[in-house]
């Protein structure tokens, strides 16, 4: 195999403006904003506290330290160390970001693909998945690009090259279990491919020793976890011939913000790769091989044939794979994004001059990057208002009940504001209604698992609640239009404690009714 080419010092200098642009533009809706529209955001945080309060001794929680899912911590504990939790849980989300950004442009200078392309692809960080709070997946794509080139890699001495693919190995395990699983493929194909080529299967026992240990892990802690609450069948959605829709691969791709945004970004993409497709075409006509060219400033001109067969085989999952699996929703469609990532990289260079290449990349993301600012600092300003005091009146250690009661954004698609109330949990402490501790591969996990004696299930569905949930909380925080505030304002134990907003915080007083929902009702 051939190691990637040499970039040129004027396109090095090229790149690393490129990839600075790029980095400064996604970092900015983060910074314009105090709470970030990711869903899971807040229970990550809170799981950096309860972290420092299982080490500290508090025997309700027990730390996992084998569960994948882990990785994503390092930079949210971090930052939370240095900015504190509430500018460090955004600061961390922030970096995982970046890092998504940079292996986009870290595999483009690497393997010779075209900056431009790796500025454009910058735009689909903002994906469902980050949307969602993903965090584990969206830090494990940097992990794998950094495992695409130690798969791709020139062979080096056994004792080293061993070493780094088990290293690489418990990366991506600790990342997440979905990359490593695809990081392990790849590995598995090319192991294949070199063998078919000619390569003993003695010099390839390197690369696969390692990794096959860290499987064997990773198998027991799945096994472990099929036992589990956690583990639910796959689901597809009815209709799944729905996804091969155009506007189902606009959802796959973005599906963060309303509007018309995303699809305008989506056909700009996927006209880059149409083009891109044209040039080929073109170019095989005339019989020019673009495979092994030049451009001027130092990029490869033809495809990328490995980049286009693992992106083809990520876009073959979001079509094929289940909706849910394992209690993981988003399944299949998380690997649209960086499938599209892939297929940019992989594509040949446009035949335009590199001027207008780069600018036509850099206004799609200062576009789209500057919308989506303005869209969280709207978002933030009219359906967050009253959370910040209502937090803010949180006394230490509560028991916090959170209610969400509109579902949906005028701004924002999903639901991004399903998991808010635990940023009470993130600066006060105590106990939320809902934690990820509840979840078994949570990195802090409550020890036994904790029996909740409300009706489950209210952070999804809050119109469940019941007057005899109330007792077992000391605050509760509500999102809801003013008929439903009047609703709680009228009983008698619920007292308001920050004037009316959207978002509003009640103290439960004496005479709350508390009722066990984990006890059958007794036939009269």
């Amino acid at each position: 195999m051939k190691p990637p080419h040499r970039v040129p010092a004027a396109g090095s200098r090229t790149r690393l403006l490129l990839a600075t642009v790029s980095l400064g533009l996604v970092a900015w809706p983060f910074m314009v904003v105090t709470f970030p529209p990711l869903a899971d955001l807040p229970q990550h945080a809170a799981q950096v506290r309860l972290l420092g309060e299982a080490l500290a001794g508090d025997g309700a929680y027990a730390v996992q330290w084998g569960t994948p899912y882990s990785l994503a911590y390092l930079p949210l504990a971090a930052a939370t160390a240095l900015a504190g939790p509430l500018a460090g849980a955004r600061l961390g989300a922030m970096l995982i970001a970046l890092a998504w950004v940079g292996a986009v442009h870290l595999l483009a200078w690497r393997l010779g693909r075209s900056a431009a392309a790796a500025t454009a692809a910058s735009v689909l960080v903002f994906h469902h998945a980050l949307y969602w709070g993903f965090l584990p997946f969206l830090v494990g794509f940097p992990v794998f690009a950094a495992w695409l080139l130690l798969v791709r890699q020139e062979p080096r001495p056994r004792v080293t090259r061993a070493a780094l693919f088990t290293g690489g190995a418990l990366l991506l395990y600790t990342a997440h279990a979905l990359w490593f699983a695809a990081g392990l493929g790849w590995l598995a194909l090319d192991v294949a491919t070199r063998h078919h080529r000619g390569t003993p299967w003695r010099h390839l026992v390197a690369r696969l020793a390692g990794p096959a240990a860290v499987a064997a892990a990773a198998v027991a802690w799945f096994r472990a976890l099929s036992s589990s609450s956690f583990a639910t069948p796959p689901l597809w959605v009815p209709q799944p011939w729905r996804r091969l829709l155009p506007g189902s691969w606009v959802e796959a791709a973005f599906g963060g913000l309303a509007g018309l945004l995303e699809p305008l970004t989506f056909a700009a993409l996927a006209a880059w790769l149409v083009a891109a497709l044209v040039v080929h075409l073109v170019r095989s006509t005339d019989r020019e091989k673009g495979a092994g060219d030049r451009a001027p400033e130092g990029e490869a001109t033809g495809w990328d044939y490995r980049l286009l067969s693992l992106g083809l085989l990520l876009l073959a999952g979001a079509l094929l794979l289940p909706d849910k699996y394992t209690n993981t929703i988003e399944f299949n469609d998380r690997w649209f994004p960086p499938a599209l990532a892939l297929l940019l990289l992989a594509a040949p260079r446009l035949p335009l001059r590199p001027t207008l290449t780069r600018a036509a990349a850099v206004t799609l993301l200062g576009a789209f990057v500057m919308t989506t600012a303005v869209t969280w600092q709207r978002a933030e300003a009219e359906e967050l208002a009253g959370l910040a005091p209502a937090l803010a009146s949180l006394p230490d250690e509560p028991r916090l009940l959170g209610l969400e009661f509109p579902r949906r954004s005028r701004y924002l698609d999903r639901q991004p504001y399903l998991q808010i109330f635990a940023w009470g949990q993130v600066l006060r402490g105590g106990e939320l209604n809902f934690s990820f501790a509840d979840f078994p591969p949570s990195p802090v996990v409550y020890r036994p698992p904790r029996r909740p004696p409300w009706t489950p299930g209210l952070e999804w569905f809050p119109q469940r609640v019941r007057p005899g949930d109330f007792g077992w909380f000391t605050h509760v925080l509500v999102r809801a239009p003013p008929a439903i505030h009047s609703r709680f304002e009228a009983a008698a134990y619920l007292v308001p404690v920050n004037p009316p907003a959207p978002w509003r915080l009640y103290r439960v007083g004496d005479g709350a009714p508390r009722e066990n929902r984990r006890v059958a009702p007794q036939p009269p």
